[in-house]
This record gives structure tokens, sequence and C-alpha cells, in this order.
């Protein structure tokens, strides 16, 4: 069972990894797609969370909501009611669509970026599997 385990969290944090470096690749071209990189960043964020709360054996619920996910894992792990998600909620949907697209400031993307990391290495630092 735990092998399992592993394997499922594991490939949730993949997935995290993989949008972490969209976000990060999005940022360094020219022009910088600042939109996009923002949406991998929320995704990097909600998926690195719904690793840690599969670890914990939580149902993951059909949700974008960072503020949700981060309110599952603070009953785990209380670091998780210091973060501020900023405003990274509105990203799970904005810039998808031209209705809804606002673009972000190069700064806003950035802070963006910098929480996406932050997080996915807060729940990696608490990923322990027993060999």
């Amino acid at each position: 069972m735990m092998a399992a385990l592993k394997e499922f969290v594991d490939a949730w944090m993949l997935k995290a990894d993989h949008d972490l470096i969209t976000a990060q690749r999005l940022l360094e071209i020219e022009p910088m797609i600042l939109d996009n990189a923002c949406f991998h960043c929320q995704q990097a964020v909600e998926k690195s969370l719904k690793a840690l709360l599969c670890y914990h054996g939580k149902e993951i619920e059909k949700t974008h909501s960072i503020n949700f996910l981060l309110g599952e894992c603070s009953l785990f792990d209380l670091v998780f009611t210091t973060i501020d998600p900023l405003s990274l909620n509105a990203y799970a949907v904005k810039g998808r669509y031209p209705d809804l697209n606002e673009m972000p400031e190069v700064e806003e993307a950035r802070a963006y970026y910098q929480l996406a990391i932050h997080i996915n290495t807060l729940v990696k630092d608490r990923l322990i599997f027993s060999a």
C-alpha cells in the first residue's frame, strides 16, 4: 500500500514540477507570456497541495481553490495557515479565455512563481516515505 501511495503522490508532484518548469520558461522568453505563466503557477500550487492531501489519505476534491486547499493542508501542518495566496485563485480560469483575460504585471507573475516554488518546497519537505 505504501508503494502505491508513494507512486500516486509522486505523480502529483511530477505534474506540479512540470507546471513550475513551464511557468519559469514562460517568464524567461521574450515576449514573456505572463497570463499563461500565472496559470501554470496556480496549477503547480494546486497540484502540490493535492499531493500533500493524498499523502495524508484525504480524498481529493474537485476544486481549483488555493484558499480551500491551504485550509485542508493546515489540518496537517499549521505552516499552511501562514501562506498568503495573493490572488492566485483567479488564475485557475483567468487567462485561459479571452473574455476573462486581464494581463498581469511582470512583478505579479514573478511573485506567483516565487509563491509556487515556496509551496512546492514546503510540500516536498513534508513527504516522507519509509523504505
